[in-house]
């Protein structure tokens, strides 16, 4: 079956790891992809991660910039529907792929730009890649920490978001040009990305106070006493997830100590408890796991329907069931490395799948003009890319909220279904308006006849409907897709599981750090000699609802293409593996990338977080001899050490002591001045208090201001994916509970008030 893209045709002009996964995503959903790369940097292509980010693409080796290649870059950009880069903007202008030269080329093209930092502000033409994207945009300083110091990730988080976001843009720009019949601009800086991961906590009021502070010392096995790592008696570790009040009641009857329940200090657990009650619950709760065996406590804790998790490598991960039986691994010969096992594909589209090829590789592929069947209709010009699309969006939590939302900046209305008692993560005030702003609300009752009957006659007026329930649990309710679409055939459904609807531990409960546990991310980020960490930018939920985000979009390209709706499916376990592609590709002779530590400040002495005078820390990226020369000489080391000797100095090393030695002496924004002014590249490592003023944000307009009915103006996240032409939209704050539900019955179903009012006294309707 052709895939979601099929007759599209994307040119990428090599640049970062965010473009190369972007244009990746694209390939293996059908479009027909060339990598162009110069000599320069054909070299960096044989690496495995690149390795992965580069199937099913075609490669020309060509310079952009050479006078003679000029023709040959003209006829690529003339034949594509979508140009990928994520060079700065001085760089593409540079090699005369910035979207000025392109349009002179193809009016309708769509430019897909995901540069480091952002097309404007201070910081636009700055070198950089996932370690300063990652401090810029808060993500470094975040991670939890006994110092209370930032901790770099061990993999790149920030770029994998800012590659599946980027995808998405591109899909979106498709839509919204299937209307115009002209390209635009569509812009993901990566710093952008980063915020992505943090919806729930990069927000700003008086009255909000962080969920889990990160000023301070902070505990890397995570700071909820019930939603932790714990050590087992043989030494092993597990999570375990209590992250509601009925899987808390359950673990306490699994212990065997179901009075904690009615101890007065643990009343508001699992998400409420003070600083003090949360030491004293955690001093109770580490004995007894360390009591038995991770085996032992796994069993138990199952039998009980507690979420839990054995915390396993990237390798035993990769080769457990679940994950074979999902599809989620291929064994595929890669030409460079021979025999591999690498992820598949990581959603699931039931009429349009993806796919992966290994033989598209043919240097000296141009290619050939595929034109689309634009459909120009009557919309305003302007209209974001989902203007006129319905979502009926079931769904709670991180994974399927944050999709929701990401739905409604690119312009779709989205109706949240909630039951009579709310989103579970309602307790969490700030943070839940980061995941759900942009929505209505409408609180029904699904456990009823006639609530199930409102939502069924909902969905009939609806495009897509989202939800991330238990598997099983919707066809219960009679709200599943072959029940639905046989009223609807062009609904679009869009499930988000935790392990998948099929396979041996489909069923199991999913959080995101059950994930992480399982994937090896925990491992990997502990390294190979210490503990696990829990990493705080909750990879697996936010990848999960980026990822079930790109599979609407290309369901909706495809459905205007075939007339359809059709089934589509990703999980926390497959946001695992999209957030790890890199990582997760295994072949005789592989290295170990499991190397990190719960101190983690970078990967050596040229690319790590140093504090300054003032208690600030930077993050300094060196990549190349110049810079390095100019650098050494600035701190005046040894000038005898080579650049090749320098960019292998360990992170703990002699040349980091003397980096630590020369930023101590100096205030952090002294320090970059004097470093960019030799053209070196270094970022301030931001908390999530300094984002909000960090100029490089500011001018790439990240946040937002939205009027919030109960707690008035409040700073949030912003448009993450910028449209040139169709601008994505803010639409309001995070609903109240139910705050629509008379509005979106009347005005979708017919339902007055007298009908209303009759199924508010039922209990089938709140508010």
């Amino acid at each position: 079956m052709p895939g979601a893209l099929d007759g599209i045709t994307v040119v990428e002009f090599a640049s970062n790891l965010p473009a190369a996964y972007a244009a990746m995503l694209l390939a293996e959903h059908g479009a027909r992809t060339t990598l162009v790369v110069s000599p320069e940097r054909a070299a960096s292509l044989s690496s495995p991660a690149r390795r992965v980010f580069d199937r099913s693409k075609r490669t020309l080796t060509l310079d952009p910039a050479a006078p003679g290649a000029r023709a040959a870059v003209e006829r690529l950009i003339a034949a594509a529907d979508v140009i990928v880069t994520g060079d700065t903007p001085g760089r593409c202008k540079a090699l005369r792929v910035d979207y000025e030269s392109v349009t002179h080329l193809n009016r309708a093209a769509i430019g897909l730009y995901l540069p480091p930092f952002g097309g404007a502000g201070p910081l636009a033409d700055m070198e950089g890649g996932e370690e300063l994207a990652a401090a810029l945009s808060g993500v470094t300083a975040s991670q939890w920490a006994r110092s209370g110091d930032p901790v770099a990730t061990i993999f790149p988080v920030v770029s994998y978001a800012t590659g599946v976001l980027g995808a998405i843009g591109a899909t979106a720009a498709l839509i919204a040009r299937d209307r115009s019949g002209v390209g635009q601009v569509v812009e993901v800086p990566m710093i952008a990305g980063g915020l992505a991961l943090q919806t729930g906590a990069a927000l700003r009021h008086p009255a909000m106070r962080p969920l889990h502070p990160t000023e301070g010392s902070q505990n890397p096995f995570g700071p909820i006493p019930c939603y932790r790592i714990f050590e087992a008696a043989d030494g092993r570790h597990l999570f375990i997830a209590c992250g509601n009040p009925t899987f808390w009641n359950r673990f306490t009857l699994a212990i065997e100590r179901p009075d904690l329940v009615v101890d007065p200090r643990f009343e508001s657990a699992p998400w409420g408890l003070s600083n003090e009650n949360r030491e004293a619950l955690r001093e109770i709760l580490e004995p007894i796991i360390r009591s038995r065996p991770m085996a032992e406590w796994l069993e138990i804790l199952r039998e009980n329907d507690v979420p839990c998790a054995p915390v396993v490598t990237r390798a035993e991960f990769f080769d457990t069931p679940q994950v074979r039986y999902m599809d989620a691994r291929r064994e595929l010969r890669d030409a460079l490395l021979g025999s591999t096992i690498q992820p598949g594909t990581t959603i699931r589209l039931s009429a349009t799948p993806g796919g992966i090829s290994l033989d598209a590789s043919s240097d000296g592929f141009v290619g050939s003009k595929q034109r689309n069947d634009a459909r120009v209709e009557t919309k305003p010009a302007d209209a974001p890319p989902l203007d006129g699309i319905r979502v009926l969006d079931f769904s709670s939590y991180i994974a399927g909220s944050f999709c929701g939302m990401l739905l409604a900046q690119l312009g779709a209305e989205v109706i949240k279904i909630e039951s009579l008692q709310g989103d579970s993560f309602r307790s969490m005030e700030f943070a839940f308006m980061g995941w759900n702003q942009g929505k209505r609300s409408l609180a029904l009752d699904l456990t009823r006849t006639e609530g199930r009957d409102v939502a069924r006659r909902l969905t009939e007026c609806g495009d897509i409907v989202l939800e991330n329930m238990r598997p099983g649990r919707m066809h219960r309710f009679g709200l599943d897709y072959e029940s639905l679409s046989a009223k609807n055939p062009g609904l679009i459904y869009m499930t988000i599981t935790g392990y998948g609807s099929r396979g041996p531990e489909y069923n199991q409960p999913g959080f995101d750090p059950l994930l992480q546990a399982r994937s090896g991310m925990m491992a990997a980020q502990g390294g190979p000699d210490g503990a696990p960490v829990y990493l705080t930018c909750s990879p697996c939920d936010y990848g999960a609802a980026m990822l079930a985000t790109l599979g609407c979009t290309l369901a909706i390209f495809a459905r205007r293409r075939a007339g359809r709706g059709q089934f589509c499916e990703t999980s926390l376990l497959q946001a695992s593996i999209a957030f790890q592609a890199g990582e997760l590709i295994f072949y005789n002779g592989r290295p170990a990338l499991e190397n990190g530590s719960a101190e983690y400040r970078g990967a050596a002495a040229l690319s790590r977080a140093y504090r300054c005078a003032d208690g600030r820390w930077l993050f300094l990226t060196v990549d190349d001899e110049l810079r390095c020369r100019r650098l050494l000489e600035h701190i005046q080391f040894n000038r005898t050490t080579d650049y090749e000797s320098a960019r292998s100095e360990p992170a703990d090393g002699v040349l980091a002591s003397r980096l630590a030695e020369w930023f101590a002496a100096r205030a952090c924004d002294r320090a970059l001045a004097e470093l960019r002014a030799d053209g070196i590249s270094a970022v301030p490592v931001n908390r999530v208090k300094d984002l909000f003023d960090d100029p490089q944000l500011v001018a790439n307009h990240l946040f937002a201001n939205l009027d919030h009915p109960g707690r008035g103006p409040v700073t949030q996240t912003g448009i993450l994916i910028k449209f040139a032409a169709t601008p994505g939209r803010l639409q309001r704050p995070a609903p109240g509970l139910g705050e629509h539900s008379e509005a979106i019955l009347k005005e979708l179903l017919g339902i007055g008030s007298g009908e209303a009012n009759a199924l508010r006294e039922m209990g089938v309707l709140g508010k």
